[in-house]
């Protein structure tokens, strides 16, 4: 009996396992019977497997359990959890195998949709550095772009200029939106964000040694072909064939370097005049048919698509005049007033043969490319020059100091001089010479200044209490500055005299360095026939003989240097008011000046100014040959990528 309660409840408690174990299965097999196509449906296959062995399984137990011992049930038992824990673990795996599948595919997907997007940061960049084919100022992207046509891969991009500094127009942010397209949706998207920066961008390029007054500011590059002496401030990198000094560098000073970053443009009078070129339109400057421009605004036309205009010669802007298009002058242009030129894409603002002069007072804006031949010279009194592009110059930018008696002895102010603006002998300003550099030179020239007897020297100075040995206040000299025509400089002896020298002798004006060191004082000098007489401050200082007759001829005239204008003759001090006379003049009549007048410099100007920020958008040109050929040109060397951000 007791035999037969346990055989019944050993049945029982198998085909309650049974029910939980097939119940577990049909659940398992059940989970996925509605998703054919989802990896995991094939647990289902392997637990319907299962099902059907357990039931089987099962059933010949329950045959046999009222036969066997209940021993070998429980072994039976152990045998089906393990097959159950092998299974588990085969459909664990299997499960694994298939996300890590599917991960490998997307990872392949983004990484071709990121190589995409890439190629658009890559066009990007290169439309920025050659915009000449872009119908705006600069290209600001794209939609559903492909790098091959028919493909499945697109990308979207958007370009913004950072102009938040006016003085930096090198600055880029691009958003590059990459995809591939399948059954009409996008998939495996790759978002980019990058920010360009165009370098090397060559805002001022000069083609010779140079020294920078601190009255000019280049907010980009610098190029030389010679060395560089620089108190401007230079807000981006310097590059030189030669050596490089100065403290206001912002960048990297390249000394040495084999070639320009930047070729110069190259670009002639015969590109734009009488015809020039656009594909395979030909087209007609137009000529201005005289000296001075008119006034008013010009702008392009149908028969002059790039707003043209040329002279053939010198010519000059005496402001109110306002060019959009170009400005082509096949000699010197000078400048007065307030003018501006603004160019037209894929061509220069302003070509000059010859010198840029901009007078006193004299304005010119320029937005666009500036090449000039020879040199640009600004005056000191309040000349002014704004270039928002690039300036491309053969020799120099140098400051003038006007002659104003009116006779065209202008000078050029040799290095850094600064002007004091309120250390002048009545008030004003002068000119501070520091003894190292500074000098003012005026032009060769065989007809002016010329002395051949009587004169009047007068001039006011502030010297410093050391000079050197034969430091000139001014000296006029042949071009080599191998002799004297005539000079006033202080002489070698410990007194240091200031003396007149004529090409084979001088004469001792009786004044020395002791007894105007530190303070203002008026100086002048008459000569009357043979006799020499000199005044300090209005009173008779000394009188003499001076056989020698001044120089003449092919030569220029130094202040602040003596003949040689070398390092070891230079005058330190303040000079105010130059005046040079071809007769005897009263020392009491010498104010105001009269008729035998022929060189006068103030010295008390306030100085130029002169500005030249790179803006690459505003200079690339495009020049088309009769034949229907172009040529790209631009002032950036290159672009990278300060920054490159990938977000899914």
């Amino acid at each position: 009996m007791m035999h037969g309660t346990a055989l019944w409840k050993g049945t029982m408690i198998r085909e309650h396992r049974r029910d939980i174990l097939v119940g577990r299965l049909e659940a398992c097999a059940g989970t996925y019977a509605g998703c054919p196509s989802h990896p995991q449906a094939r647990h289902r296959r392997i637990c319907d497997f299962w099902l059907e062995a357990a039931t089987l399984t099962f059933a010949t137990e329950a045959v046999q359990s009222c036969l066997a011992r209940s021993r070998g049930g429980v072994a039976l038992l152990v045998v089906l959890f393990v097959i159950m824990v092998i299974t588990v673990t085969s459909i664990g795996f299997l499960s694994k195998s298939d996300v890590e599948l599917a991960c490998g595919r997307n990872m392949e997907l983004w990484t071709e949709v990121g190589y995409t997007g890439e190629s658009g940061l890559e066009e990007a960049r290169g439309l920025i550095i050659s915009p000449q084919e872009i119908d705006s100022e600069y290209w600001h992207g794209g939609d559903d772009r492909q790098i091959v046509v028919g493909g499945d891969d697109y990308y979207n991009v958007r370009i913004d200029r950072d102009d938040s500094d006016p003085t930096d127009r090198c600055n880029y942010t691009i958003d590059c939106n990459s995809y591939r397209l399948q059954g009409g949706e996008k998939v495996g998207r790759s978002n980019l964000t990058a920010q360009l920066r165009l370098d090397p961008c060559i805002a001022y390029w000069i083609g010779t040694a140079t020294r920078m007054s601190r009255r000019i500011t280049i907010n980009g590059d610098m190029y030389c072909a010679g060395s560089v002496a620089s108190c401007a401030e230079i807000n981006g990198d310097v590059f030189s064939k030669s050596s490089i000094s100065g403290s206001d560098i912002e960048g990297q000073s390249n000394r040495y370097v084999s070639e320009s970053p930047v070729d110069h443009p190259g670009i002639e009078m015969a590109d734009y005049y009488p015809n020039y070129y656009i594909g395979a339109g030909s087209y007609s400057s137009e000529n201005i048919g005289s000296s001075v421009h008119p006034s008013g605004t010009f702008n392009p036309s149908s028969g002059n698509p790039g707003g043209i205009r040329y002279y053939a010669g010198s010519a000059e802007l005496l402001g109110g005049v306002n060019i959009n298009g170009m400005l082509a002058i096949d000699g010197h242009l000078r400048v007065s007033g307030v003018n501006s030129i603004s160019a037209v894409k894929n061509f220069p603002a302003l070509l000059v043969a010859g010198d840029l002069i901009i007078e006193p007072g004299g304005e010119l804006d320029v937005n666009g490319l500036v090449v000039v031949e020879e040199e640009v010279q600004i005056s000191s009194d309040g000349g002014r020059l704004d270039v928002t592009g690039a300036l491309f110059t053969w020799t120099d930018i140098a400051e003038t100091v006007v002659d104003s008696s009116e006779n065209g002895n202008d000078c050029v102010i040799n290095s850094d001089i600064a002007w004091v603006s309120t250390g002048g002998y009545s008030g004003g300003s002068a000119l501070e010479f520091d003894g190292d550099h500074d000098y003012v030179r005026t032009s060769d020239n065989s007809t002016k200044l010329q002395l051949t007897g009587d004169y009047t020297f007068s001039v006011w100075v502030k010297p410093d209490s050391t000079q050197k040995i034969w430091a000139g206040v001014f000296s006029k000299c042949d071009i080599g500055g191998e002799y004297n025509h005539w000079t006033l400089q202080f002489n070698a002896d410990s007194a240091k005299r200031l003396v007149i020298h004529h090409p084979s002798q001088l004469w001792d004006t009786g004044i020395t360095l002791s007894e105007i060191a530190g303070a203002w004082h008026h100086i002048v000098v008459v000569r009357s026939g043979t006799t020499m007489t000199s005044y300090l401050d209005g009173d008779l200082r000394a009188s003499g003989a001076l056989s020698n007759d001044p120089g003449s001829g092919v030569g220029h005239l130094n202040i602040g240097a003596d003949r040689t204008a070398s390092y070891s003759y230079l005058y330190k001090g303040l000079i105010n008011d130059v005046r040079i006379y071809n007769a005897a003049a009263d020392p009491n009549h010498i104010y105001p000046p009269d008729g035998n007048l022929i060189g006068h410099w103030r010295l008390d100007e306030s100085g130029c100014d002169v500005d030249i920020t790179a803006a690459p958008c505003k200079t690339a040109l495009m020049r088309w040959s009769s034949e229907g050929f172009a040529e790209k040109w631009e002032q950036a060397g290159g672009a990278f990528f300060r920054s490159i951000i990938r977000r899914r």
